[in-house]
């Protein structure tokens, strides 16, 4: 047997909120098989309007999109969360989970000190086990299975940490998913893994820095261009294929699956922080935190910081 992974990010541009990196691992008898073909009965990149059975599985962004898209979302991430843990929807059980990062960085914003509710609060108990019965009906019947589902969320105050430390955005986004890269090794052991990614920034040489983050015995080159690089990366014990690719979530299921995961854990994050604000200035608007409406947040609430008692580095992240 072998294992398949990917990874995705979300939420790299706003001024405040969580960064997060989310994470999916199967384990297959060959992972040259097509994981939408094996799961077609179940999930879909986008279900007929009368298609009520299939799970949405696609791009965060296109999944969430519409009036109905965080109800997609949700059951979705629900449904592949109850295949890993039955007995628990919990968000801190969620973002605590390895590869978590320093806990005293996530509890020290006001708004991340509890994290209370379900991660998919849409979602009852019931509609998560049929979905993930039916997933597990299709991986079953092909002798795969989901072996790990996760996100490595960054809160602001480690964002400001990390970003001081690796000077450059480009930098941390690829140190946390190396995080995750290491997290993923030592989940499979000696076992072959190949791990689907998207391309870093349009970044096309990998070499120094894969060398540098996972200290392999040898890398090969398989190619390097503006589609996309691949690398196989020798271990004492094995060998592990790593693929940038142009929007892999598009090609590539598991990373499609990992973009959902990070997403779903900036918005149940994103909740709480303005669930807290709202209480603290209950005439302030929500906020996600992107472009022209994170601006507009942010002028609205560093004025008042001071009175309120919250440190600007737990709040606004750096660029």
């Amino acid at each position: 047997m072998a294992f398949l992974a990917g990874i995705d990010e979300a939420g790299y541009g706003p001024f405040v909120g969580p960064f997060a990196v989310g994470f999916s691992l199967f384990r297959m008898p060959d992972v040259d098989l097509d994981l939408w073909t094996i799961l077609a009965n179940s999930c879909a990149p986008k279900p007929g309007r009368k298609d009520l059975r299939r799970l949405w599985l696609n791009d965060s962004k296109k999944v969430h999109q519409g009036p109905h898209g965080r109800a997609r979302l949700e059951r979705t991430v629900a449904a592949f969360r109850h295949i890993h843990h039955p007995q628990s929807s919990a968000l801190d059980t969620w973002v605590t989970e390895a590869p978590a990062g320093p806990a005293r960085l996530l509890h020290q914003a006001p708004w991340f000190q509890r994290l209370p509710g379900a991660l998919c609060p849409t979602v009852s108990t019931d509609r998560a086990r049929l979905d993930a019965s039916a997933l597990h009906q299709d991986l079953a019947a092909t002798a795969c299975s989901l072996s790990r589902f996760g996100a490595r969320v960054v809160p602001a105050a480690e964002w400001n940490v990390l970003l001081q430390k690796l000077r450059g955005k480009g930098h941390l986004n690829f140190a946390i998913t190396m995080e995750v890269v290491r997290h993923l090794l030592q989940l499979t052991e000696d076992a072959p893994l190949r791990i689907e990614l998207d391309q870093q920034g349009g970044r096309r040489h990998y070499t120094d820095i894969l060398q540098q983050a996972l200290q392999p015995t040898s890398i090969t080159i398989h190619g390097e261009g503006e589609g996309g690089s691949t690398y196989s990366l020798r271990f004492p014990s094995r060998e592990v294929q790593i693929r940038f690719s142009q929007q892999a979530d598009a090609h590539h299921l598991p990373v499609a699956l990992a973009s959902l995961a990070a997403k779903q854990s900036r918005e149940r994050l994103m909740d709480l922080f303005n669930a807290w604000w709202h209480q603290k200035l209950p005439q302030l608007r929500p906020t996600k935190g992107y472009g022209v409406d994170g601006k507009r947040w942010l002028a609205e609430v560093l004025p008042q910081l001071d009175t309120i008692q919250v440190h600007k580095d737990y709040l606004k992240r750096r660029l």
